[in-house]
């Protein structure tokens, strides 16, 4: 499981989350707690849109081989003989 991108970029983002809303609470509390409540809301839909994104499959990839097989698919690499260039 690849997810310590998720953990760096959610850890930052909690960070300063914190901070916002320590320094709006000290403003004013009562104010405050809708925008926080809502931060929260936001924060949990991004949580789980990342990890939705995080588990959905990837494309198949075709690794190079031996005999070079991959020279044949459709989208193959340009070779000397088929460099529309030269």
């Amino acid at each position: 499981m690849n997810y310590l991108w998720l953990f760096a970029i959610a850890g930052g983002a909690a960070l300063l989350g914190i901070a916002l809303a320590f320094g709006m609470i000290k403003q004013d509390g009562q104010r405050s707690v809708v925008a926080i409540a809502g931060a929260f809301v936001v924060a949990a839909g991004a949580l789980g849109l990342g990890l939705y994104v995080a588990s959905a499959p990837t494309a198949p990839s075709q690794p190079p081989d031996r005999e070079g097989t991959q020279n044949r698919l459709p989208a193959a690499a340009t070779t000397e003989n088929n460099d529309p260039e030269k």
